[in-house]
């Protein structure tokens, strides 16, 4: 009778937290100086802290009446010491929860106490937006519905992330994904999107930037089961659209769940090791790197490459050789000093992708596929893959494939012209990067 009421009393105590909102990230509202300008250092005597730009109407710094030019020395009483020391104190907060400030403003310490405003929740004329949440792990997912208003959904379209780390919450009006989504919902679909890892809403979650690809596939898991329990949600006209490497986690989903259909872009087929060596070779020809240099480069890098993926070697045992460290380095865009490769992201995502057997998968998915290559993506390299792709689908499932070119488009959706437009505009954009014995080289773009 104990373990009974036990049980019970757990079951009440979840559905109780269940029904609760999952507490609102709030922010501390302002813009900083992420390097003070020697004008201001003089002028403010400025020595440790984060120096105030401006401040954004409606947040909580604006409630607590903090000025342009405070220098905010402490949040709940821990010291910033830089303008990075604030990013990650102000990430913490939550709605609702009592902030206290110390800041110099006139070179004068000045105290403050209030209350974090929530970040505001996105807002539509035209479509209703629902926010909702599920469990995992100990914490808390937040996922987002976007529906027309008064008009039922001809399907469900599960939105699948690229690589970085961002929120897909409330996106700016002129963000190229929020008018994907916007776009796909005008035209009568429902689109269900989650936040991935620690990012937006997000509660006692593992750390985008340190997590694995298996450990995010994971959660995408998780978020399908959750997508098939919501109320009112046809179950049989799920589809998924990955855009650049949610085309890779696609896949991996669909041959569990098998949707109505799958749609990618910008994404890829062959194994991730190929895929970013080839983006070495095939992006740098692009900007004019001469041929026979890159793959002189390429055969001088690739076994250390290898070696991290096919599990030979460590990151830290590849870093210690000097050229190991620039296969990684000009191959994964890896920076030694914060651990961390392309897009901000752990070398381990790149070592699981490239684990999973795509061309598989595919194999296991039932579903009707799209594959869409935008004619000016270069992160996605070129059209083979797409077309591989399709290729491969309709031989172990005929007539379930179609390859379309969406015309002068890149990988984040935008409309550009031609590839050379492309190509004359991120050239302006790409950092210039000296590699060791072999001349410059131009960073390159990784999904």
């Amino acid at each position: 009778m104990k373990k009974l009421f036990l049980a019970l009393a757990i079951a009440s105590c979840f559905q109780y937290l269940n029904a609760q909102e999952l507490p609102r990230k709030a922010g501390l509202g302002v813009a900083y100086y992420t390097t003070v300008p020697d004008s201001l250092v003089s002028i403010l005597d400025y020595k440790k802290g984060a120096v105030v730009q401006t401040v954004v109407p409606g947040s909580t710094a604006a409630a607590m009446n903090l000025q342009a030019m405070d220098i905010i020395l402490s949040v709940n009483e821990q010291a910033i010491q830089s303008p990075a020391d604030l990013a990650r104190s102000a990430k913490t907060l939550r709605e609702g929860q009592a902030v206290s400030l110390t800041v110099s403003r006139n070179k004068q310490l000045i105290s403050f106490t209030g209350k974090a405003i929530a970040r505001p929740y996105e807002k539509s004329e035209t479509a209703n937006i629902t926010y909702g949440a599920f469990a995992y792990k100990g914490g808390w997912v937040r996922t987002i519905y976007k529906r027309q208003k008064e008009k039922a959904p001809l399907g469900t379209i599960y939105f699948l992330q690229g690589l970085p780390c961002y929120s897909m919450d409330n996106f700016t009006e002129k963000d190229k994904t929020k008018q994907a989504i916007d776009a796909l919902v005008d035209r009568g679909f429902a689109v269900y999107r989650m936040e991935k890892a620690d990012m937006g809403d997000n509660l006692n979650q593992a750390p985008c930037v340190s997590m694995g690809f298996d450990a995010e596939l994971d959660m995408y898991r998780a978020g399908y089961r959750n997508l098939l329990q919501l109320p009112g949600i046809d179950t049989s006209n799920i589809f998924l659209f990955g855009h650049s490497m949610g085309g890779v986690t696609a896949p991996l989903l669909a041959k569990e769940f098998q949707p109505k259909a799958v749609v990618v872009y910008g994404t890829v087929f062959k194994p991730w090791m190929e895929y970013m060596l080839d983006a070495f070779r095939i992006q740098m020809g692009y900007f004019g790197e001469d041929p026979q240099k890159l793959d002189n480069a390429l055969k001088k890098y690739k076994p250390f490459i290898a070696d991290y993926f096919e599990g030979r070697q460590s990151i830290e045992s590849i870093t210690a050789n000097p050229t190991g460290l620039e296969a990684l380095q000009l191959i994964l865009s890896f920076d030694p000093v914060t651990g961390l490769a392309a897009s901000g992201r752990s070398p381990l995502v790149f070592k699981e992708i490239n684990a999973h057997d795509l061309s598989k998968a595919w194999q296991q998915t039932g579903s009707y596929v799209l594959a869409i290559y935008g004619e000016c993506d270069i992160a996605a390299n070129n059209d083979a893959d797409h077309k591989a792709l399709v290729s491969w689908h309709n031989r172990t499932h005929p007539g379930k494939a179609s390859f379309w070119l969406a015309p002068g488009t890149t990988h984040t959706f935008e409309e550009i012209g031609t590839m050379e437009d492309y190509i004359r505009w991120q050239s302006t954009l790409l950092l210039i990067t000296n590699m060791q014995k072999t001349g410059s080289i131009q960073r390159f773009l990784i999904m």
